[in-house]
Parts: C-alpha cells; sequence; structure tokens
C-alpha cells in the first residue's frame, strides 16, 4: 500500500464516514416515514427481538455492538410504550430474562417494516440488487474477519 495515502484517504476513514452519512440519511427518511411513532433504533431492536426470540439484554448489546445501558434504556422505552414485554425465565440455575414484541409491538412493526424495503428501493436506483447483495456479502466478511483478529469484546 502506498506509504503516501493519508488517513483521511484510507479505507476506514471512508467507511466510517459512508456509514455515519448512511445512518444519517436513514434515520432521517426512517423519522419522516414513520412519524415519529418510534426511532430508527427502537425498530432496529423490534427487529432483532424477531430475528432472535428469547435473546436477553447482554447478547442483544453484542449482536448490535451497542453499550448495555444504550440497550437497557431502549429496551425500558420500548417497554413504557407497551410495545415488548419482559419475560422471566424460570429456569433452575440462572434466571435470564428475555424479551417478547407484544400485540401492539407487532402492529407497529408489521406497519413499519414495509418502509425499510423502500429505502432498499432507493438504493437500487444507483446499484443493482446483486451489487448491493456482493457488498453487503463483502462487509460482513470484513467485519468477521475483524472480530477475529480482535482481542477486543465487542
Amino acid at each position: 500500500m502506498n506509504r503516501l495515502v493519508r488517513f483521511i484517504n484510507s479505507l476506514t476513514f471512508q467507511l466510517e464516514i459512508t456509514a455515519k452519512i448512511f445512518n444519517a440519511l436513514a434515520e432521517n427518511y426512517f423519522n419522516r416515514e414513520v412519524k415519529n411513532r418510534i426511532t430508527l433504533a427502537e425498530y432496529i431492536l423490534l427487529d432483532t427481538l424477531i430475528c432472535y426470540p428469547h435473546i436477553d439484554k447482554n447478547t442483544l448489546a453484542k449482536t448490535l455492538f451497542k453499550e448495555r445501558g444504550y440497550i437497557e434504556k431502549l429496551l425500558s422505552k420500548l417497554i413504557k410504550k407497551r410495545l415488548i414485554k419482559e419475560v422471566k425465565n424460570n429456569g433452575k440455575d440462572i434466571q435470564v430474562n428475555h424479551y417478547e414484541l407484544t400485540k401492539d409491538g407487532s402492529r407497529v412493526y408489521q406497519d413499519i417494516a414495509p418502509k425499510n424495503d423502500k429505502m432498499v428501493g432507493i438504493l437500487t436506483k444507483f446499484l443493482t440488487e446483486s451489487e448491493l447483495v456482493t457488498f453487503t456479502r463483502t462487509l460482513l466478511k470484513v467485519r468477521n474477519i475483524l472480530i477475529s483478529l480482535s482481542d477486543t469484546e465487542y
């Protein structure tokens, strides 16, 4: 690699800036579409609970690469909005609670999920569907490689 390449032109910086821009656009689009019923972060948490039933808050934090305190605040907000409920596991050795969507939570999720498809539809105006799939797979591959090389807990 050329040693004259400055950090602002590096892959690391370009990925970070692109992710920030994409996230800001996604939040703006999401807020406009759902009219502040829930935030994008809350929607992502609902989506994760659907993908991974019986997940606890520690695993949620690891799955979403977020601090546990942040996840606890989101869970608390969703419980107050009555979109999720905490389910107590009555295991013999360890009591680990998990979260499930309520009927209202499922309804909100089902109403919003198609709007996510619209966002992907916007991207397909600029990239083909196969390019998006390839790009996503490449990002997942890079992320998994980086995680395997790191001694940091995510």
